[in-house]
């Protein structure tokens, strides 16, 4: 089966030639490939020429939505796979995303995981990527959105939506999965397509991320009438709302600690232990491949990851429950 790949790409010159390699690695060939230059002021559209690669540029950077429709529109195979600039496809990829097309018609979309060797350095990136991982692996099957990090869609079911929507700016491709799972159409989360992420996190881009570019917009995208109905899984599931509420819980005990110290600090340490139990198979696997350290490192990693999720979500309620009244 016939794939275009499409790559968004901003200032992603610290990247690109890696993403453009694994996706020849994999087999792709270069007339299928396009990178889109999304008003870049460094020199990712060079370096991407030198590849023998399709390379638009828009001239000025609109948003990630609108780069990968313009990737899509530019292609004419059965299939569009996403694959987001800081990302290195597996050598499989390709050969995994065929075998998908061939043998499940009757699924719209599939998109995968990071891979478990993590490329960049600190255990800040080490640990949120492999989290990143943890939550697809663990949620892997029938999925109600996408992910364009490493992702495909067919192209009659991507038309037939509009493709992605440009209005949005930050999780356009959850919205898609959305869209698409509305329509009625089937997705798949597959581990085994995987891609190596490149980017390095700190604690400081961490906690933007996952506050302003992830809680928020997920959160407003579920407060839709139209999205108010379809599952909530992933970051959102189970184990993700009850380590919201360990968090939730540890911090209401500081807050009391000058009023009851004794219950307080249980209440803190117990708080703490069951964001750790609820985390337990992600925590162990990672003192299992990683060591200790990297372990106890988590929980803290963690805990701020799931304070994000939680006063992202809390604000967006706060802010419509102010409009409704």
């Amino acid at each position: 089966m016939q794939i275009d790949v499409v790559v968004p790409a901003y200032n992603a010159g610290l990247y690109i030639d890696r993403c453009i390699g694994g996706l020849i690695h994999a087999g792709f060939e270069r007339g299928e490939i396009t990178i889109v230059d999304d008003g870049s002021t460094d020199d990712t559209a060079l370096r991407s020429r030198s590849y023998g690669v399709r390379v638009l540029e828009l001239g000025q950077n609109t948003s990630a939505a609108s780069a990968r429709n313009a990737g899509a529109r530019e292609g004419h195979a059965g299939a569009i796979c996403f694959v987001d600039a800081d990302v290195l496809v597996s050598r499989s990829f390709r050969s995994v995303l065929e075998d998908f097309f061939c043998h499940h018609p009757d699924y719209a979309a599939v998109f995968g995981a990071y891979d478990s060797r993590p490329s960049a350095p600190g255990r800040v990136s080490r640990i949120r990527n492999l989290l990143h991982r943890h939550v697809h692996v663990e949620n892997a099957g029938p999925a109600v959105t996408f992910w364009s990090g490493c992702g495909a869609v067919r192209r009659s079911a991507f038309e037939a939506i509009g493709g992605f929507d440009a209005r949005i700016e930050m999780m356009e491709d959850v919205y898609l999965g959305l869209r698409l799972t509305l329509r009625g159409e089937r997705i798949l989360l597959l581990p085994e397509l995987e891609g190596k992420h490149l980017k390095e996190w700190s604690l400081t881009s961490m906690v933007r991320t996952d506050l302003l570019n992830r809680a928020i917009p997920w959160a407003r995208l579920l407060a839709r009438p139209e999205t108010r109905a379809v599952p909530r899984t992933l970051n959102i599931g189970l184990t993700g709302r009850l380590s919201v509420l360990a968090v939730a819980f540890s911090i209401a005990s500081a807050i009391a600690l000058p009023l009851a110290p004794t219950g307080a600090l249980m209440g803190m340490v117990a708080s703490i232990g069951l964001l750790v139990a609820i985390n337990r198979k992600f925590i162990r696997g990672l003192s299992r491949d990683h060591g200790v350290i990297d372990a106890a490192a988590a929980v803290p990693v963690l805990w701020l990851h799931y304070l994000c999720g939680g006063v992202g979500f809390a604000w967006v309620w706060l802010t419509h429950s102010m409009r409704a009244s």
